[in-house]
């Protein structure tokens, strides 16, 4: 059995009690992380991520001044892993889980914490980064962003879509199927109303009904009257509830 690896650490928060908080959870419940330092503003944690070179960071998102997602931006690859920490759940929450990373809401949840913590420990022992998903992040929270991305688990991979290639979203429960332009199909554990916070009203994307999403980009064509019926490229065919239709025939004529 390999032994668990010391992990550098940096706890990066404006608020002293929550570093506080923090440190002890971290010295107590998981000693094989070296806390190296502490930073209260971006600019104090940009200049330790420098000079003490932590390989795992937690960020605070809400600090003064500067947010935590400035720090990530200072670099074109990411040095280090990063637990993001928030006292927010909002749209950014929402980016974060998209790109299978990992966040702790305050106050910081013990279980959750050891999860995420145990986590960047078997990715450092597999010598696996976040560097391709927190470039994706950064990305993904650029309001003008064209193109957002999206991470998918499989197996012990993460496999991160362009949006562009998804046709059709369809929901399953607490799982949403994937249809993507290559005929490709992928499985991932969010549901269809994370899909719809995550693209945002000014995508391709809009929610057809109750359990389906579509990228009008894909749409081949509409058929009028009652019931509204759209057919895709691939020609699968959906009914579009009532109340959507002038939005979906919006969106479907932007792309001509």
């Amino acid at each position: 059995m390999n032994p668990i690896p010391t992990i550098r650490t940096l706890l990066v928060d404006d608020e002293k009690n929550s570093r506080e908080v923090l440190f002890k959870l971290l010295t107590i419940k998981h000693p094989n992380l070296e806390i190296v330092g502490e930073a209260a503003t971006v600019e104090e944690a940009y200049e330790l991520c420098v000079t003490l070179r932590p390989q795992l960071v937690f960020l605070d998102i809400q600090m003064p001044q500067a947010n935590g997602f400035n720090l990530l931006k200072k670099w074109t690859e990411i040095p280090f892993d990063v637990i993001f920490v928030t006292s927010f759940d909002h749209y950014a929450i929402t980016a974060i889980k998209f790109n299978a990373l990992d966040y702790l809401l305050k106050p910081i949840d013990i279980k959750e914490l050891d999860a995420a913590v145990e986590k960047v420990i078997k990715n450092y022992a597999a010598k696996t980064n976040q560097n391709l998903q927190v470039i994706n992040l950064i990305q993904s929270l650029d309001a003008n962003a064209s193109d957002k991305k999206i991470a998918i688990h499989s197996g012990d991979k993460v496999k991160i879509i362009k949006s562009s290639e998804v046709q059709i979203i369809q929901g399953d429960g607490r799982y949403c199927h994937l249809t993507l332009q290559s005929g490709e199909k992928l499985t991932t554990p969010k549901n269809v109303k994370d899909f719809e916070d995550y693209f945002g009203a000014k995508s391709n994307f809009i929610r057809i009904s109750k359990s389906h999403m579509i990228n009008a980009s894909f749409v081949k064509n509409y058929f009028k009257g009652e019931p509204f019926i759209i057919q895709m490229i691939n020609d699968e065919t959906f009914e579009v509830a009532r109340r959507k239709k002038s939005e979906v025939l919006a969106k479907v004529m932007r792309q001509i």
